[in-house]
């Protein structure tokens, strides 16, 4: 167990706060994993000195000098599928060769994206989870989680995940995470060469899974864990679900998460089987309110820009991530930021593939230059805004808003360290620009989460990293043979190179 008392001392503090306050030398207080005093090192020592003599004695100092202290960041929508990434070398694999990018193809979201072969390869995912032994499942979400927080995630927010539920609730709390877990949710498809929607599974199996979620995570105890309904697509859920899901989140007062508006072609192919508009069916089912986060919504129409706003929707888009896709939400139509001048949330998030991808500083770095680029304008958003799309309006879209997102007095110890004292940072006085043009992922320092110190000099305190990664190695080959058809030959010289017992056989 960690002090009681934690101070985070003498680095250069962004509070990511509603008016972006910064400490070039400040320092942060927490007493029993929540924020008493932020700000100027001399005022924070003032603050430490008036702590009981007992919060004084269990002090931790970390020290900060040389390093960036930022709120940790909040990944509000991500998908955990790393059980299918050894699937690449299977005999339906992405690409004609697994080792060389030089023939690969237009992926399924790309040219506008098509949506019937998605929302077929959505409904067929459902059932990933099921397929996975409870140790595999264990070992993925232990893996995959500890990715996000090597990359300074401290929130996530599943959007569905291939994985068991169960297995990302009980990897959160070994890692000491927060994070609000889902179901893939969908019961229909719109399927190539078909003219109607088609039901695939009863409504009610979704939601009594969504249900058995939320008691679990109730029950896990710590706080850090929630429940968040979501449907994995709009070409994917029926209006029976979609009446549940709006029901449950009334229920619970709980945000409601699901890609709306995607893509291009996805107006046409929902009206086709269903009837309408993506968003326009939201509104429909009454899933249309201030709790939706709305993903990567850059396609509604003009009317449906007018019921986002009128309905104080959430937006959030994952730019790290559109190119290896072939997606375009930011610069197909400007949509995204038009919206959020006009007043609606914007955050970032990093979404999901079958291996590791860019984190939360990556999705920084893109939405700053990328919108800016998009608008000719060097200030449509700036690096102090992009920190406040992966913190403060990120944990609004969680509705989480008054515990993590900011470093202020009153919420969570929830803090990501980087060091700033290299050539990258020679002569910047604001270290927040060198971070997103020149650093990454892998620069984050220290991750602390509820004063708990997990991650320090890059290095995870608390459980056996190398453990982790074998046990996940080993999971994923057990998958990719049983569930994909990869031979075992391919897959044993493809993992002797990241696992030592695979060397040693």
């Amino acid at each position: 167990m960690e002090n009681d008392t934690l101070l985070v001392r003498g680095g250069y503090v962004y509070t990511a706060d509603e008016n972006a306050r910064t400490h070039p030398a400040g320092s942060v207080l927490a007493v029993n994993g929540r924020i008493v005093a932020v700000g100027e090192t001399r005022t924070v020592d003032e603050a430490v000195a008036a702590l009981g003599r007992r919060e004084r004695a269990g002090m931790r100092t970390v020290d900060a000098s040389g390093m960036m202290v930022l709120p940790g960041f909040v990944n509000a929508h991500w998908h955990e599928v790393l059980g299918r990434g050894l699937s690449q070398f299977g005999p339906r694999r992405r690409q004609p060769d697994p080792w060389c990018d030089h023939a690969d193809v237009p992926g399924p979201f790309a040219g506008g994206g098509d949506v019937r072969l998605l929302s077929t390869t959505f409904d067929a995912a459902y059932s990933f989870a099921d397929a996975l032994e409870p140790e595999e499942a264990r070992a993925i979400a232990e893996y995959s989680l500890l990715t996000q927080l090597k990359a300074g995630t401290t929130t996530f927010g599943d959007v569905g995940s291939m994985n068991k539920p169960e297995a990302l609730i009980a990897a959160t709390t070994r890692l000491g995470l927060r994070g609000a877990v889902s179901v893939w949710a969908g019961d229909g498809v719109c399927a190539p060469g078909e003219s109607r929607f088609r039901r695939t599974r009863e409504a009610a199996e979704v939601l009594d899974r969504l249900e058995s979620v939320r008691r679990a995570a109730q029950a896990e105890g710590s706080g850090r864990i929630r429940v968040m309904p979501s449907a994995i697509y709009t070409a994917n859920m029926s209006d029976e679900l979609g009446d549940g899901l709006a029901a449950f989140a009334d229920r619970h007062r709980l945000p409601f998460a699901t890609h709306v508006a995607a893509l291009p072609d996805e107006t046409d192919v929902l009206r086709h089987y269903l009837g309408t508009s993506p968003v326009r069916r939201l509104a429909d089912l009454g899933l249309l309110n201030h709790r939706l986060i709305a993903v990567h919504c850059a396609w509604p129409d003009e009317e449906e820009q007018a019921m986002l706003l009128q309905a104080r929707v959430h937006l959030n888009h994952s730019p790290a991530k559109y190119g290896t896709t072939g997606e375009s939400p930011m610069s197909g139509t400007r949509t995204l930021l038009r919206l959020a001048r006009a007043g609606l949330e914007l955050s970032l998030s990093t979404d999901g593939e079958g291996l590791p991808i860019g984190g939360m500083a990556e999705a920084m770095r893109q939405a700053w230059l990328t919108h800016n680029e998009l608008w000719s304008d060097n200030t449509a958003i700036v690096p102090s805004t992009a920190l406040a799309m992966a913190t403060r309006l990120a944990a609004g879209a969680l509705r989480w808003q008054h515990e993590i997102g900011s470093l202020q007095a009153g919420k969570r110890a929830d803090l990501v360290l980087v060091r700033i004292d290299d050539w990258r940072y020679l002569l910047r006085p604001r270290p927040l620009e060198g971070f997103l043009l020149l650093g990454g992922s892998a620069d984050v320092d220290t991750v602390i989460v509820d004063g708990r110190v997990l991650i320090q000099g890059g290095q995870v305190t608390h459980v056996a990293e190398s453990a982790v990664r074998e046990r996940f190695i080993e999971a994923a080959v057990q998958v990719a043979g049983r569930l994909f058809d990869v031979d075992r030959e391919t897959l044993t010289r493809f993992t002797a190179r990241f696992s030592e017992r695979t060397r040693q056989r």
